[in-house]
């Protein structure tokens, strides 16, 4: 498969999927991971809404190296498919692209108007990715294809 099949691959999964598990390191050097709603976007960043004082957005602000997973809820081996990705984690500064994300993720999320002050309050922050891999145990066990940034 090609990497340009590979990425149409990841798009229309992360199209169809709704949390990412995102893996950042505190200041004492340990991993902490935390579930996330996200969209993406035609590159493969991944954007999600976080409060500047929760865990995650403390540790990504000091050390912006990042992994996280996107997978389904699955109970067969042969079911196993997902994305891991690294790369680098940062919030977004700029209102324009602010408003541009937030469609998609409204769009994405059908969120109840009680939720408008705590989307308006939050960070909007990107994972661009450096490196991923799809895993796919339909095609094989342990199939997997990379793509590189």
């Amino acid at each position: 498969m090609s990497e340009n099949d590979t990425r149409q691959i990841v798009q229309a999964f992360l199209d169809t999927q709704s949390t990412m598990a995102l893996a950042t390191v505190n200041a004492e050097g340990q991993p902490e991971s935390a579930p996330v709603f996200y969209v993406s976007d035609d590159r493969l960043n991944l954007y999600w809404l976080s409060a500047a004082q929760v865990r995650h957005s403390v540790n990504l602000f000091a050390r912006p190296t990042v992994s996280a997973a996107v997978y389904p809820a699955i109970w067969q081996w042969n079911d196993i498919v997902g994305l891991q990705i690294e790369g680098e984690a940062e919030a977004i500064t700029d209102e324009r692209i602010r408003e541009q994300i937030m469609i998609l993720y409204l769009r994405k999320f059908q969120l109840p108007a009680s939720f408008d002050a705590a989307i308006a309050s939050s960070t909007l922050y990107v994972l661009r990715p450096r490196w991923m891999r799809w895993v796919d145990n339909s095609v094989s066990f342990g199939y997997t294809a990379e793509i590189s940034f």
